[in-house]
């Protein structure tokens, strides 16, 4: 309870409050963190385009709901694809959050490289999850782009590669005894058709 005294000087006290009628339990001690927003932030670059693992970054909010302070908290930030569970891992945010104020807290999250989809980001504390965010990572098409052009070079390749063997294994055209190569039996003067 905080009352003011005569001359108007805040004071704290702690009395009991009973009302008449109702349970009265004692309040809860400690600390008790609220999630007040929450959001990624962040863009993918060029590399994430070719397969580079994407990086955003958890920036979330809390206020303490409890009557203690709560120093160096040990969060639990998960990722999941789809409905798969998530992979969790600890992480200690260094700070002070007195009773009744809040705080901002910054987690950067990678996934695996080459990681495309729909994705939930997920921070927990004292088994209790706070907050999940969804994560639409872009498919990286320039993985794609460099198979179907490397695809392409092979194929270029393989085909000048037979039919230069098939140059050198073709047996030479007879020779003649005036040095004019033979000519085509479709060609010869016997086969034109006559003029109409």
């Amino acid at each position: 309870m905080h009352v003011a005294t005569v001359m108007g000087g805040a004071q704290a006290a702690d009395v009991p409050l009973v009302v008449a009628g109702h349970p009265v339990a004692p309040v809860p001690s400690g600390a008790r963190l609220g999630v007040l927003a929450a959001r990624l932030e962040g863009s993918s670059g060029l590399l994430t385009w070719f397969g580079a693992p994407p990086a955003r970054r958890l920036v979330v909010t809390v206020g303490n709901l409890g009557t203690g302070a709560v120093k160096d908290p040990v969060f639990r930030i998960g990722t999941a694809r789809g409905v798969l569970a998530p992979s969790w891992e600890e992480r200690k945010w260094r700070g002070t959050i007195p009773a009744g104020q809040r705080g901002r807290i910054a987690f950067d999250v990678e996934l695996a490289a080459g990681a495309h989809g729909p994705y939930e980001v997920s921070m927990e504390y004292g088994g209790k999850v706070l907050v999940t965010e969804p994560w639409d990572v872009a498919r990286p098409w320039g993985v794609t782009l460099f198979w179907v052009l490397l695809g392409g070079v092979v194929a270029v390749g393989l085909f000048r590669v037979g039919m230069a063997v098939v140059d050198r294994l073709r047996p030479p055209p007879p020779a003649r005894g005036d040095g004019v190569p033979p000519a085509l039996p479709w060609f010869s003067p016997g086969t034109v058709p006559p003029p109409e």
